[in-house]
């Protein structure tokens, strides 16, 4: 049983990885058999899935035990004493949190006086059950992007890929009429400043991969159709996709860029600046983090030998002064913050602010995030000899 369980998780993994290393390979929509499976919803398609999970689920469900562990496992997960993990919002701490009572989820506010005590009073922003309900909607919450009060609330219909983009005053605790509003597509979106926003959107003609993400990008202006707005960056169709990315400390922005996805494993970073597109000269496999600190923060998880310069090694994060890099990042030098010795694999890396701050745009993405908090310290989760083990180290960037 445990072998046919494990052959079933290989065949899903490796599907998935030659589907994000190769989008649909070679294969036009005109001679591609697994068109129909675009239709996530189409009766083809889901028929296909039925079986499919049948199959997989047929040897752990005959297993005695499954339903103690099924019972266990939705025990914790529905625990009441679960730790609610929080960001840095406007004035208080936001969490997004999920039980019984709360299928969807609720986006909820503490004061850190609250937080700090044993029974926090939460106040709720917006309850994505009573939303799918009003609006007859299957809602699933797939994130936000912030600028201020005004935040881009991001709702997938059933939790497929595709997402509409809604506006939405945090502060007034309901959706805006007018501004910034995206119909259903795959999309990401960043702020760029109050009244503009970087899309990257599959809505449109000859702009997708081949992986059925977009390749290009636009600065989009507030009450602007998307159609109209300015293109500012294009990918390939063979990319797997491109993500938005603002960078800026305190409330000043510096550029705008984009994280062109190669595959599911890599990367390429391009900055707007005033004298057209920079591409970052960082490996393939490295992803930015953010900025502590007055330094900007980069994970390598390949070696790294830049030209005349001292080589990295596999695995650390490394910093660049961000003074020196907003001059000239192809001549910024960049120093090592955290080497993993040979029993150590990083697991995580986040700013964390020095003070309490009110925030304009809380992180969002891995790869396209702005901090908008002074941080003097990076946070590092560490699993020790292949073992889950959180052990955070606190590093002093200044």
């Amino acid at each position: 049983m445990k072998k046919s369980v494990l052959r079933a998780w290989l065949l899903s993994i490796i599907c998935l990885t030659v589907v994000q290393l190769h989008g649909q390979s070679a294969a036009t929509p005109a001679d591609d058999p697994f068109l129909w499976l675009d239709e996530s919803e189409g009766p083809r398609a889901l028929a296909w899935a039925q079986a499919e999970n049948e199959k997989t689920l047929g040897s752990p469900h005959s297993d005695p035990r499954y339903d103690r562990f099924y019972r266990d496992a939705l025990t914790i997960l529905q625990a009441k004493h679960r730790i609610p993990y929080v960001s840095l919002g406007r004035q208080d701490l936001e969490n997004f949190w999920q039980d019984e009572s709360h299928v969807r989820g609720i986006w909820r506010r503490a004061s850190l006086e609250s937080y700090r005590g044993e029974d926090p009073r939460w106040e709720t922003i917006l309850d994505i059950d009573a939303l799918a309900a009003a609006e007859k909607k299957n809602w699933v919450y797939e994130g936000r992007s912030c600028f201020g009060r005004r935040c881009l609330i991001q709702l997938s219909d059933g939790g497929k890929g595709a997402v509409s983009i809604r506006k939405f005053d945090r502060d007034a605790k309901s959706f805006v009429t007018g501004g910034f509003e995206l119909p259903e597509g795959k999309q990401h979106v960043s702020w760029l400043d109050r009244d503009t926003v970087l899309v990257a959107s599959d809505r449109g003609e000859g702009i997708t991969t081949e992986a059925g993400y977009a390749f290009e990008l636009k600065e989009l202006k507030r009450a602007q159709p998307l159609d109209q707005a300015r293109e500012v960056f294009r990918g390939q169709r063979t990319d797997f996709g491109i993500v938005p990315m603002v960078l800026g400390e305190g409330r000043i922005h510096v550029t705008g860029g984009v994280a062109r996805r190669i595959n599911g494993f890599e990367r390429q970073y391009v900055l707007f600046g005033a004298a057209g597109p920079v591409e970052l000269d960082l490996p393939n496999k490295a992803a930015i983090v953010g900025i502590a600190s007055g330094h900007l923060l980069v994970k390598l998880d390949e070696d790294w030998m830049r030209t005349g310069e001292t080589s990295f090694k596999t695995g650390p994060v490394i910093s660049y002064d961000w003074a020196e890099w907003k001059q000239d990042p192809l001549r910024a030098k960049p120093s090592v913050v955290f080497q993993p010795n040979c029993r150590q694999a990083l697991r995580g890396c986040s700013p964390r602010p020095a003070r309490s701050r009110t925030s304009s745009r809380p992180s969002s993405d891995a790869t396209a995030h702005t901090h908008e908090h002074s941080h003097r310290y990076v946070g590092f989760c560490v699993g020790q000899s292949g073992r889950c083990v959180d052990q955070t180290a606190v590093l002093h960037c200044a």
